[in-house]
């Protein structure tokens, strides 16, 4: 639950600040390891910013926008593309028309043609980059100003970033195989380990004790004890993150906001969870702290400055001792 989405909605992210504005819809349910993999897909989409998802399931369940087009073999169904894109904008005036099951602008010079009514059409092919521009000139010379261009097919950050850096005339972006498996990176390596147990409680809940516990395995080394992590602010832009005890007071800084919030203690809920609107929020305004190189595509970071407190490496170092 925590590495899949955590990993995909950091990909999300990724694809999301690479369209500077421009808006990106998860499109990746068919290619997504299993049902249960697409629908959190989804979630996780669009808690990185993505403004919508193609899965239906996730819509009903979450309350997330869905956004789709057509298929192509819903166009391939009629004798005429014609009639496809009549019959669809009946029954879906507000969706969008998908132009390349056979030639997008041979499609387009039909739909300006026939005078059918579209709020938008979908490139799914070819050079997006000259296919969006010739067509945006044909939309608009048409009085077809309104209409909307999305473009989808393999698309990444890195070819989205190339698109916008060109000045494709293309609105908003369908993504679907690259967001919802993360290709290129398709693994979150985090893991669970134990740092602490309490011993049974005594006639008084005072008698409880807490143990702390530590893995120590070449390589694999934890910390132990119950812990908070620290941001630490300069000027509302991170400056660094700190590893700390769970009750640790003294960290120096003093624009610091605690990371990890409990939500659960000893079969008792806190507090209410956030919504799935509420998280993509907490996660645009976190983006907007990050220093600026990594909003940067190019920018290798040998480490992000996350450090321990001194009291953490001290019982830790204790711990190695005995």
């Amino acid at each position: 639950m925590i590495n899949f989405q955590s990993l995909i909605a950091s990909k999300a992210s990724r694809i999301v600040t690479s369209a500077k504005g421009k808006s990106i819809i998860e499109f990746g349910s068919r290619r997504a390891h299993g049902p249960q993999a697409a629908f959190l897909a989804a979630r996780a989409g669009y808690i990185g910013g993505c403004v919508g998802t193609s899965n239906a399931l996730a819509g009903y369940k979450l309350g997330m926008p869905t956004v789709g087009t057509m298929a192509h073999s819903f166009i391939m169904s009629f004798d005429k593309e014609e009639e496809a894109f009549k019959q669809f904008v009946a029954v879906f005036p507000s969706g969008y028309l998908l132009v390349d099951t056979y030639d997008s602008i041979a499609a387009v010079k039909m739909i300006i043609s026939k005078g059918i009514h579209t709020n938008g059409i979908r490139l799914d092919s070819g050079d997006l980059y000259s296919l969006s521009k010739e067509i945006r000139k044909l939309l608009d010379q048409a009085g077809y100003r309104n209409t909307k261009i999305m473009a989808s097919g393999d698309l990444n950050e890195y070819l989205i970033r190339d698109l916008i850096s060109r000045g494709a005339s293309i609105d908003s972006f369908g993504v679907g195989t690259e967001l919802s498996t993360s290709r290129d990176d398709p693994a979150m390596n985090g893991v669970y380990k134990l740092v602490a147990v309490k011993t049974p409680a005594g006639k008084k809940k005072r008698d409880e004790k807490l143990i702390f516990k530590l893995k120590t395995s070449p390589g694999k080394k934890t910390y132990p004890g119950p812990k908070q992590v620290y941001r630490i602010l300069e000027n509302n832009i991170i400056k660094k993150e700190v590893i700390a005890l769970e009750d640790e007071k003294d960290i120096p800084d003093h624009s610091t906001v605690p990371l990890l919030r409990k939500f659960l203690d000893n079969r008792r809920i806190l507090r209410k969870m956030p919504s799935t609107e509420e998280i993509q929020r907490h996660h645009l305004q976190q983006l907007n702290m990050l220093p600026p190189k990594f909003n940067d595509l190019d920018y290798v970071a040998k480490r992000f400055p996350v450090i321990h407190s001194e009291k953490l490496k001290a019982i830790t170092r204790e711990f190695k001792a005995g």
